[in-house]
């Protein structure tokens, strides 16, 4: 426990007995990140994409055959499985490989999977119980697929998330429709009914339902969307004679609440909705807080296709399962049915997708356990993936380290009532990055967006308020922020006793203090370097307008987004003739920031002396814009950019032509930031 001096948390001691010292802990940790920094080159750090371990995303049935097929992002490899989880083949995937589909091709089973650092589908038949290559899907004018699904009728669909469009293409790759208009901002999700295909997008806050027409063609006529305040990690859907079900996992339906000082209304939340009527409208028919049932973060939401008014949930961020059954689907006076039949179960964490074995078992891909794991109703058998690949072991700091971002042990005794809510970093964070948020900061009327969590390890000082001097202190002060209304001391041991799942890590039978646990976050943060970005793989140069981008990002913004390898030191600056090579690497480490505030005409400002300056890597993730979230695009933060004679504004000045950004400019501009 802690005594409450004024407003000071101060713990009386540690699990164990062990007398409790944050002090000189936070020394220690300093000294740690700085022996850390000083031998690390970030030109050569691997990228989070194979950084993390082979992390198992995706896993389906071979129709007809014993046999299933698996999804390796961190390896770029599909792998051939038996109903025990022992791999008999592993074969070539594209790059960050995120998707499969399975289909029948006349009597052969087909498997097509994709990649996010790809424009390519790869094609593979099963025949004679192995994975036999028949070719590629080449999508033109596409740089990275984050997600297909295949229709009856021959044709594909496709995530592309770059550009954030749907399209659908048939098996040369000629797109059949869509590509020209973004379908919503950030789609992650792709599925097909008899009648339907549902996108779900994590920025919009938005899943976007088509009816198909007799060639499997989306309608846009007709469409129906479903918006959220949040973001929304799941989706499933199935075809009823009411109409199309669809189950959504995501973060709580209202604005998130910063006043008092941490995290309001951010629990996990499972909804029904029926899609009906002509035209068609979504009817909200259900909703159940699971984050109270111990289910963090639902990333599945599998509807029974026997019995659809039943739900499985599956959370990424703690350890429990759920199955929900509405018996009972009388609308109270909101138009909601009651309550469902709950029952829940001890899990394990990391569920992505899952795949039926029969009999009642399930096999569930698991990126943060680096598993398989067999439900067969019983306790969880969690079968680790092989991985000879690997050229560095991960340590288990950081295995350990990516847990309690991703999952609930950095506050493990949140609850949820009203505003108090139950949670993990990918509330805000999804997969490390953004929510598409502009929410309230709980200081006056400044409203803020969110700010990935990838490329930590060289972007000192961090928040633009506190201005955390290091890795060690933002840690110390997020563990603090987590649990801050838990009513428990902030400095606490955890081990297997608690949460039996981290021996999957390596964590032994001794527990880990709290010093450990907030190195580990800080390894694995160090660690969690941006994926590479698919507009520079496969080139080593610029092109010409690229180039001239390059020379007007030099002569106009570099001032600020300075070309650092480390933001907070002036001496890791990159000189202009070595910008093209480490841009066009996959790494593409230049930070593009310093370790300054400015005000810069974006208010409400966050403080006094201005905003903290952002890094400028991966933008096309980052959506929307400004602290304020009040640019939607790059073009629009272009063109409302002034040069002034007392210096730059990004959003004012007098609006005169002569201190804008010329059309050329501009679009040369464009070019060259999709490279960072």
């Amino acid at each position: 426990m802690a005594l409450l001096t004024g407003a000071v948390l101060v713990p009386r001691g540690a699990r164990g007995g062990e007398i409790a010292d944050p002090s000189a802990a936070l020394e220690r940790l300093r000294a740690f990140e700085t022996e850390r920094g000083a031998a690390t080159d970030v030109r050569f750090l691997p990228t989070s994409d194979v950084a993390t371990g082979p992390d198992p995303v995706a896993i389906q049935r071979v129709p007809g055959l014993p046999l299933l097929v698996g999804v390796l992002r961190g390896r770029s490899a599909l792998v051939l499985l038996d109903e025990e989880l022992h791999e008999i083949q592993r074969v070539k995937a594209p790059r960050a490989a995120s998707s499969l589909a399975v289909t029948l091709a006349g009597d052969v089973p087909e498997v097509l999977v994709s990649g996010e650092e790809s424009p390519v589908i790869a094609r593979y038949a099963v025949r004679n119980g192995r994975l036999v290559r028949r070719g590629t899907i080449e999508l033109r004018g596409v740089r990275s697929v984050r997600a297909i699904a295949a229709g009856p009728e021959g044709v594909v669909y496709v995530i592309e998330d770059h550009d954030h469009r749907l399209l659908t293409v048939d098996r040369r790759g000629a797109v059949l429709s869509g590509g020209e208009e973004p379908i919503c901002l950030g789609p992650r999700h792709v599925l097909r009914t008899d009648g339907h295909v549902v996108v779900n997008c994590i920025l919009a806050h938005t899943v976007v339902v088509r009816g198909v027409d007799g060639r499997g063609i989306p309608l846009p006529e007709g469409e129906v969307r479903i918006v959220h305040d949040g973001p929304l990690w799941a989706v499933d859907a199935r075809e009823t004679a009411a109409g199309l079900l669809v189950a959504l996992g995501g973060v709580e339906d209202h604005p998130l609440d910063r006043r008092q000082g941490s995290f309001g209304y951010i629990d996990s939340f499972v909804w029904l909705y029926r899609v009906a009527g002509t035209p068609p409208t979504a009817r909200r028919l259900a909703e159940v807080n699971v984050s109270a049932l111990g289910v963090v973060t639902p990333k599945i939401v599998a509807l029974a296709p026997d019995e659809p008014e039943a739900m499985r949930v599956l959370g990424y961020g703690d350890d429990s399962l759920a199955q929900l059954v509405w018996t009972d689907r009388r609308p109270n006076h909101r138009g909601v049915w009651p309550r469902p039949d709950v029952v829940t179960r001890r899990f394990v964490p990391g569920a992505v997708a899952e795949a039926a074995l029969g009999n009642g078992r399930w096999v569930v891909a698991d990126p943060l356990l680096d598993a398989w794991v067999i439900d067969d109703g019983a306790a969880p058998r969690v079968i680790p993936v092989a991985d000879g690949e690997s050229r560095v072991e991960r340590s288990v700091e950081s295995r350990v380290g990516e847990a309690l971002l991703f999952t609930t042990l950095m506050a493990p005794w949140n609850r949820t009532r009203g505003s108090l809510s139950r949670f993990t970093c990918e509330a805000c964070h999804f997969e490390g990055a953004v929510d598409g948020r502009v929410h309230d900061s709980g200081r006056d009327d400044v409203r803020v967006t969110t700010r990935p969590l990838l490329g930590l390890g060289n972007d000192r000082p961090y928040f633009s308020r506190a201005l955390d001097p290091d890795l060690a202190a933002m840690v110390h002060n997020e563990f603090r922020v987590a649990g801050l209304r838990s009513r428990h001391d902030p400095w606490f041991g955890l081990g297997t006793s608690d949460a039996p799942w981290l021996a999957s890590l390596g964590v032994g039978s001794t527990p880990l203090s709290p010093e450990e646990l907030r190195r580990s976050l800080m390894t694995f943060l160090m660690e969690f370097t941006p994926r590479p970005n698919p507009s520079v793989l496969g080139r080593r140069s610029w092109s010409a307008e690229e180039g001239r981008g390059a020379i007007v990002f030099r002569d106009r913004c570099e001032r600020c987004h300075t070309a650092r390898l480390v933001t907070d030191r002036a001496d890791s600056a990159v000189p202009f003739v070595e910008w093209e090579r480490l841009v066009m690497s996959p790494a593409g480490p230049i930070v593009w920031a310093r370790d300054s505030r400015e005000k810069t005409g974006v208010t409400p400002y966050v403080h006094e002396e201005g905003t903290r300056i952002p890094s400028l890597r991966r933008l096309y993730r980052k959506r929307p814009y400004f602290t304020n979230g009040s640019a939607p695009d790059l073009d629009a933060v272009l063109r409302r950019a002034r040069f002034t004679p007392d210096g730059f504004l990004h959003d004012g000045g007098d609006g005169s032509a002569g201190d804008r950004l010329g059309d050329a400019d501009r679009a040369a501009l464009l070019a060259f930031l999709d490279l960072l």
